[in-house]
């Protein structure tokens, strides 16, 4: 136990998270930079945006200081929804950071949402295609879907109107009021959704399912994608 137990102080002290809501690509560049010419040895990862100006030779770079991993939110996985979340960032985009990161040895995690307001049954099948071809051109390895929430302080909390949807009132609490329930218009069940798009992630970490049809990871009849089959590949071909 006792060798085992300076095995393991040993290993925490060569493995970093950088704990960051999205570390800016100079920044990251500076940090790998002087980390290589201290000859650290040290593992690390962090949380990142998709930008395009983390390039091949960034990603490079990166894997050669020592990141393993990076993570960052592709969210709604539409272009439409990004736009209206004022993300800056495409899908295509995405694909093609996430496939530099991964060509350069970094495992990439994806934050992935759910029932962000006016996004319709479609939407949400199209996101879950998108997701797909990301896994099968080895783009992400590891992803998670949340389920969207309205917070006071968030751009969809402060002006609602803006996004189609109608808040409802808060509760008579006196401590943490964070949290608010809202109207979408839509009516769609995104909580059904929640439990097929949870079943097929789980099965693309694994290499499970990634040439079905993604119609079939729900219970209940849902329209076909409107994505077309080899759209991530094809945006991988214009880097």
């Amino acid at each position: 136990m006792i060798v085992l137990s300076r095995l393991f102080k040993k290993l925490v002290k060569r493995v970093f998270i950088f704990v960051d809501e999205a570390a800016p690509p100079k920044s990251l560049k500076a940090l790998a930079t002087e980390l290589l010419k201290r000859d650290t040895g040290i593992s690390w990862w962090g949380n990142i945006r998709f930008e395009k100006t983390f390039t091949s030779d960034l990603c490079d770079l990166l894997a050669q200081s020592g990141c393993i991993a990076v993570s960052g939110g592709l969210e709604v996985a539409s272009d439409r929804l990004l736009n209206l979340m004022k993300k800056g960032v495409s899908v295509d985009q995405v694909a093609r950071v996430t496939r530099a990161f991964s060509d350069a040895g970094i495992l990439v995690h994806a934050y992935l949402m759910y029932g962000f307001p006016t996004q319709t049954v479609q939407d949400t099948v199209d996101a879950l295609e998108y997701v797909r071809q990301l896994f099968a051109n080895g783009c992400i390895q590891s992803g998670f879907f949340h389920r969207f929430t309205c917070t006071v302080h968030s751009p969809v909390g402060l002006n609602p109107e803006e996004y189609g949807v109608i808040l409802k009132p808060l509760p008579a609490v006196s401590f943490a009021k964070n949290d608010v329930l809202f109207t979408d218009p839509t009516g769609v069940d995104h909580a059904a959704l929640g439990v097929g798009l949870r079943k097929a992630i789980y099965n693309f970490m694994h290499g499970i399912g990634l040439d079905e049809d993604v119609r079939s990871w729900f219970d209940f009849k849902v329209p076909r994608t409107t994505v077309a089959r080899q759209r991530i590949e094809r945006a991988l071909d214009r880097q």
